[in-house]
């Protein structure tokens, strides 16, 4: 009785399992998500063998962990454990035997390695492997068994066969993910080849071969097609409402047409140009290509056509011949004039008289810029097209961008008056400042050419209220420009008023206006009220950032009796090829007292102070044919004579080449006249203070020795060699010796600047240069003390 009793209780515990085992099997394959099936796989395995803690490791591709899922520990429990375990231990073992394990005491175990900080404590264990198709998935890890009884044969038996039903589960959770990966992945692929044919240049259409509907049309093909398109439309309908035609006038027939080509004889249709004729009225010039596509048996599936407008490529061979003939006549017109000039001359059986032949050459020259310009806007546009224009960016006073841009204008014969409109107290701009000119110049140009010689044309600038920026704008009262010219007038070859006489020229000084403000981050615009009305052009240029005005010298206040009686009798050249400005010094010079003389000839220059020996010099640093730097080296082969530079260009290495060549200062235009007899005024004082310097006893310190009045500096008897600038600096401080003298101070004497104009670096470059010549240690000077936030102090002889 006993017996049968005790085969009762088994097989009601074999059944009992057996539910469970179904219930866990159940409930870990009702879903496909992976994580969730692992979770379930682990917390099936615990409540199976009713174990407190449980574990399953999911292996990767190589055999490592990747992922970690547990059971039975809480998630604060779980961050504390730390990261994935690495498989050294007990773990790792049961992964190498590939066999379930159980034991009564872990510690026992000759590969247990103990457990991390935080883990909880652990005693029995029953650990089996996952495999799948006879591939190792995992590893299931179960620990204390409920009640501290050790983990059963039966509880391992049916955790091997759970393990099984888990393999199965788990292979099918990957497969899904995989598959919902492939399928995200071709969507994800289907989405960017769907937005690549939309967003194509060239028209894209498909065409279904069993239905001969279009499955597929992009919107570069509905706008050459002419019509929109609606899925499912048969081919028929595109290609009935729309003509093909040849460059000849003939038809095409339905035949001929390369999607019917392609689909049902499996021509593939390589670039033919065909005219299409669209619903509204239109002819597109286009180039058709049309492949058939075939399945792995060779049955034509579907065709699709590639169809390419053309209009563009015969827009660019229309402006391509327009700007063969525009750039023939315009070479053609001073080569002209500049032959039959000389040949007038050459030809000539009698000598013309200077005044005839100079008037000759007048036309050479002129036409010959006529020349150098157009091929320079040509190069322009080029550098621009290929985003390669350079530009030297710099502060620059937008009063000084004017006069730049204005000068230039004037000198190029312009003959219109032109009034300058830009408040003094503007900050500064980042600018290239020849390129502004050459963009001020071209509005100027173009402003004349619109408008009456009478009427003015002005030069405004002011302060964007909407970003940190100076609009520049060029005003002109002259013929205006129609509403619907506006936004085509900065293309290349655009003229308003086209066809007119006045419209001649080569249609590009507006395009590089463009492509030079846009290179400085800037933007330029037109605006006219219309016809008669007038227009203007403005462009922007940033503020820079360091541009602070508010201590900006006041160069208004006069001071003409001083200077004059000062300059009595002293004679001042002046050489600068600007008419206006040789007028303007003029006035200003001779009404302070001074004799002067003007020219815009290097050449004439030169006889000049052979023959009238003037006690100082007023240069331009751009002069026809010559620089005023190559000219005051010939300069100084005959005279001594103080030299100033008059420039529009603030250039710091224009300005340091200056000083290192010898000139006397540097003035930046445009200048004040009281600015200017300042300088004047100065220079001539320091020229006097150096004849009282070269009486003075030579400085001697230590191996150091400066002979004023030879003008030698040397160290333990060996000559130093100097630039202009760097012993002007030096016999600055050491004529101050013992005294210490202020960066304001060595940048007026030595370079007549001031300390708002932002060169207080060449005072540190040269000291530095200085101490180099001399041996100087900056940490333990002998010769060259610096005296901080002050300047630079010499020590007593």
């Amino acid at each position: 009785m006993q017996e049968i009793d005790d085969l009762i209780h088994k097989n009601q515990t074999l059944r009992s399992r057996l539910e469970r085992l179904s219930d866990v099997s159940l409930r870990i394959t009702e879903s496909l998500d992976l994580d969730t099936v692992l979770q379930e796989v682990v917390d099936g395995a615990r409540a199976l063998t009713s174990a407190q803690y449980g574990a399953l490791a999911v292996f990767d591709a190589l055999g490592r962990v990747e992922k970690f899922i547990t059971s039975g520990i809480t998630e604060e429990a779980r961050q504390r454990m730390g990261s994935l375990p690495k498989g050294l231990g007990l773990l790792g073992y049961l992964n190498e035997i590939r066999e379930p394990l159980r034991l009564s005491d872990i510690a026992e175990h000759e590969r247990s390695v103990g457990f991390p900080n935080n883990h909880p404590a652990m005693k029995t264990f029953l650990g089996a492997p996952v495999r799948h198709l006879g591939e190792p998935v995992g590893n299931i890890y179960l620990t204390e068994k409920t009640g501290n009884e050790e983990f059963t044969p039966e509880d391992e038996e049916i955790l091997v066969m759970f393990a099984s039903q888990a393999a199965t589960a788990i292979g099918n959770a990957v497969r899904y993910r995989d598959e919902q990966r492939a399928r995200s992945e071709i969507e994800i692929e289907r989405l960017r080849l769907d937005t690549l044919v939309n967003e194509s240049p060239v028209g894209v259409l498909v065409v279904d071969a069993a239905t001969r509907k279009v499955v597929s049309v992009n919107e570069e093909a509905e706008r050459i097609i002419g019509i929109p398109s609606i899925p499912g439309t048969d081919l028929e309908k595109y290609q009935d409402i729309t003509l093909y035609r040849r460059r000849d006038g003939g038809e095409y027939t339905m035949e001929e047409r390369p999607l019917t080509r392609a689909l049902d004889y499996g021509e593939a249709v390589r670039a033919e140009e065909i005219l299409l004729d669209n619903p509204q009225g239109g002819t597109v010039t286009t180039l058709i290509s049309a492949t058939p596509i075939r399945s792995e048996d060779g049955n034509i599936t579907s065709a699709v056509a590639i169809i390419q407008d053309l209009t563009p490529r015969e827009e660019l061979e229309r402006l391509r011949s327009e700007f063969i003939g525009m750039v023939s006549h315009e070479l053609r017109s001073p080569l002209a004039a500049i032959k039959g000039s000389a040949s007038t001359v050459l030809d000539a059986t009698t000598p013309f008289d200077a005044a005839e032949s100079r008037q000759y050459f007048r036309i050479i020259n002129h036409q010959a810029d006529r020349m150098q310009h157009l091929i320079s806007s040509l190069l322009d546009i080029t550098r621009i097209e290929a985003g390669v224009l350079s530009i030297s960016p710099e502060s620059a006073r937008p009063l000084e961008l004017v006069d730049e841009g204005k000068n230039t204008f004037l000198r190029s014969m312009g003959r219109h008056n032109i009034e300058v409109d830009v408040p003094g107290n503007l900050p500064n701009v980042t600018a290239d400042i020849r390129r502004i000119a050459q963009v001020l110049n071209n509005l100027l140009t173009n402003a004349a050419k619109y408008s009456p010689s009478s009427s003015p044309i002005i030069i405004a600038a002011a302060q964007d209220p909407n970003r940190p920026a100076i609009i520049f704008s060029v005003i002109d009262d002259g013929t205006g420009i129609r509403e619907d010219q506006l936004p085509h007038l900065f293309k290349k070859f655009s003229r308003a008023d086209e066809g007119s006489e006045r419209a001649a020229g080569d249609g590009l000084g507006l395009a590089i206006c463009k492509g030079i403000v846009e290179a400085h981050e800037g933007r330029i615009w037109a605006e006219s009220d219309g016809e008669g009305h007038g227009a203007r052009f403005s462009f922007t240029l940033p503020i820079a950032e360091e541009a602070d005005v508010s201590n900006e010298p006041d160069f208004g206040q006069k001071n003409d009796a001083r200077i004059a009686k000062v300059g009595e009798r002293t004679r001042i050249l002046t050489v600068d090829d600007e008419p206006r400005t040789l007028r303007n010094l003029r006035n200003v010079l001779t009404g302070a007292g001074y004799i002067q003389m003007g020219t815009g000839d290097p050449d004439e220059a030169m006889q000049m102070v052979n023959l009238e020996a003037p006690h100082i010099i007023l240069l331009d640093l751009i002069l026809p044919g010559s620089h005023g730097f190559d000219l005051m080296k010939r300069i100084r082969e005959v005279s001594n004579a103080p030299i100033i530079f008059l420039s529009a260009h603030n250039a710091e290495e224009d300005i340091v080449k200056a000083f290192q060549i010898g000139a006397d200062d540097y003035v930046v235009k445009p200048f004040s006249p009281a600015e200017l007899l300042a300088r004047i005024e100065a220079t001539l004082r320091k020229r006097a203070a150096q004849g009282q310097v070269a009486m003075l006893r030579p400085y001697q310190r230590l191996d150091l020795r400066i002979d004023y009045a030879r003008r030698l500096v040397t160290m333990s008897e060996r000559k130093v060699h100097m630039t202009a600038t760097e012993y002007k600096l030096l016999l600055e401080l050491s004529t101050s010796h013992g005294s210490a003298v202020s960066h304001e101070d060595l940048l007026l004497r030595v370079w007549g600047q001031s300390e708002e104009s932002g060169k207080s670096t060449l005072v540190r470059s040269y000291i530095k240069r200085l101490r180099g010549k001399l041996g100087d240690d900056t940490n333990n000077p002998k010769y060259i003390f610096t005296e901080p936030q002050v300047g630079y102090r010499m020590p007593a002889a």
